[in-house]
């Protein structure tokens, strides 16, 4: 039995609009046309891989358009990047996913003989090399947008051949983080229809689940929001017949042309401007610097964090444009580094001790806040009916999540934060 390479993708999102950041950003210039052609900068970097690595096969896993758009450029882009693989020889196998179900399909678009699109059922395609069977690819596909179906218990080998076997599914594997229950199952049901491997589609974040049989999860394509982290594209795989059955080694390519980042920078004790602005720009550029070559922009949020006697101006909200504008020169680099965002977590040098011995109102409002981090029943005494009339509202209990613990707790410190400040100014 010999080695097979394949490139397995997923969640591509083709043409999703970033419309928010695009409007941010301003139309027409080069952050706004950066993003508006994200994913299709990914998508063709994919194929330039695939035309690179000539694997025996590529697998999309799903959610490669976004149905709520319907996009006619998307599906004819992918269209393209096949055509090109076909002159190669190299099969593509998509499965639609939640965001691209069957019925959001083109029907008039025609694809090119090298593109198996699976369908409704369990499908089983073959791959021949030298007249011999080399993998036989199992797959399905969404047929609507709310597959609740637990879809992976569809699946079994082909007790036909004892060639490497494949699924391909988009699904939500429980325990992996995936809010959107779709096509939901567990590691055991895929483990059980003894598959040598899985490529799955739908969490964003790359996991391998299990090295054998190997199961994993690309990640998507390009990051597509701020909690969407890192380097994104896709999964070379290589599987290797060994002790009876096969071994497979992944090896991570990038595709996304834009990076999203999250960056905490301590400013303890720092009690000058000049001395934060010049941190901000160090760590962002260590940011550009640590990037992939395939990065083109970088995109951060940067938390100030730490005790310091700025604490009153860095709140202002005009201290927080300053600051941001002059870190826009960054943005002319290679790759250009964007601030989405600046937060302000820092906190005063006032010690807590010395303010809860004041016999005044910020002494009064740091003892409320004590007694409430030491009592969950004190905390929830005030912070119930603060909240009620937003999580008893006959419409927003419907888009509302009531705060856990944790959160109640991060609520009260930023009130605390604010209340001290407002106090600290008098």
């Amino acid at each position: 039995m010999d080695k097979i390479r394949y490139i397995h993708a997923a969640d591509l999102h083709l043409d999703t609009p970033f419309r928010g950041l695009a409007q941010e950003t301003g139309q027409g210039g080069r952050l706004a046309r950066l993003l508006h052609d994200a994913t299709f900068i990914a998508l063709e970097r994919l194929i330039s891989c695939c035309e690179r690595e000539k694997p025996d096969f590529l697998v999309l896993a799903g959610d490669i358009y976004n149905q709520e758009e319907h996009s006619v450029k998307a599906q004819l882009a992918l269209r393209d990047g096949c055509a090109r693989l076909e002159r190669l020889g190299i099969p593509v196998f998509i499965a639609h996913g939640n965001h691209d179900p069957l019925s959001s399909r083109l029907t008039s678009v025609e694809w090119p003989d090298n593109v198996v699109i699976f369908g409704a059922e369990p499908e089983v395609h073959p791959i021949e090399r030298g007249g011999g069977p080399l993998a036989l690819i199992h797959g399905i596909s969404h047929a609507r947008a709310r597959e609740s179906r637990n879809l992976a218990r569809l699946f079994r080998r082909d007790g036909s051949g004892d060639c490497f076997q494949l699924g391909v599914l988009h699904c939500a594997v429980q325990g992996e983080g995936a809010t959107d229950r779709y096509a939901p199952c567990g590691l055991e049901d895929l483990t059980a229809t003894g598959l040598d491997a899985w490529a799955l589609g739908h969490v964003h974040e790359r996991r391998i689940l299990s090295e054998q049989p190997f199961i994993a999860y690309p990640g998507n394509a390009q990051g597509l929001h701020i909690n969407e982290t890192g380097p994104r594209g896709c999964l070379l795989v290589t599987a290797a017949p060994h002790a009876g059955g096969w071994r497979c080694e992944a090896e991570f390519r990038a595709l996304g042309p834009v990076q999203w980042e999250k960056l905490a920078l301590a400013l303890d004790d720092v009690d000058h401007l000049d001395e934060v602005e010049r941190r901000l720009c160090h760590a962002l550029t260590t940011l550009g610097e640590a990037a992939p070559p395939s990065c083109e922009a970088v995109m951060a949020r940067v938390a100030l964090e730490g005790r310091t006697p700025l604490d009153g101006m860095l709140r202002k909200a005009a201290t927080m444009e300053d600051l941001a504008e002059r870190l826009q020169y960054l943005s002319g680099d290679t790759p250009g580094i964007w601030l989405k965002d600046l937060r302000v977590e820092t906190r005063s040098l006032a010690e807590r001790e010395e303010l809860l011995r004041r016999e005044d109102l910020l002494g009064e409002t740091a003892r409320l806040a004590a007694a409430m981090r030491e009592s969950r029943q004190a905390l929830h005494q005030v912070a119930d009916p603060a909240l009620g009339a937003l999580f008893e509202h006959s419409r927003l209990r419907k888009a509302l999540t009531p705060p856990d613990e944790e959160q109640l707790r991060t609520l009260l410190d930023e009130a605390e934060r604010l209340c001290l400040d407002l106090l600290e100014e008098r």
